[in-house]
C-alpha cells in the first residue's frame, strides 16, 4: 500500500511539474509574411544559380557554389522581421 501511494505522489508531482512548465513556456512568434516571402525568393535564387552552376566543372564550379551559399545566407540576413 505505501509503495502505491509513493508511486502515486510521484507521478503526480513529475504530471504537474511538466504541465506547469509547459503553461509557462511561451510560444515562438510567428515570422511576417515579407520575411517569409523574402526567404521563399532567396532559396529561389539559390536553386536557380545552382542549377546554372551545373555546366560549370571542377574547382569553377566549386566556388561557384560557395559563393552562392555565402550570397543566400547574407540574403536570408537581410530579410525584414
Amino acid at each position: 500500500m505505501r509503495s502505491v501511494l509513493t508511486r502515486t505522489g510521484l507521478i503526480l508531482a513529475l504530471a504537474l511539474s511538466l504541465g506547469a512548465s509547459a503553461a509557462v513556456a511561451k510560444p515562438k512568434p510567428r515570422p511576417s509574411a515579407a520575411h517569409v516571402a523574402a526567404v521563399k525568393k532567396c532559396n529561389e535564387d539559390y536553386k536557380a544559380t545552382l542549377k546554372a552552376n551545373k555546366s560549370l566543372k571542377g574547382k569553377a564550379r566549386k566556388d561557384a557554389d560557395a559563393k552562392a551559399r555565402a550570397d543566400r545566407k547574407q540574403c536570408i540576413a537581410n530579410a525584414p522581421a
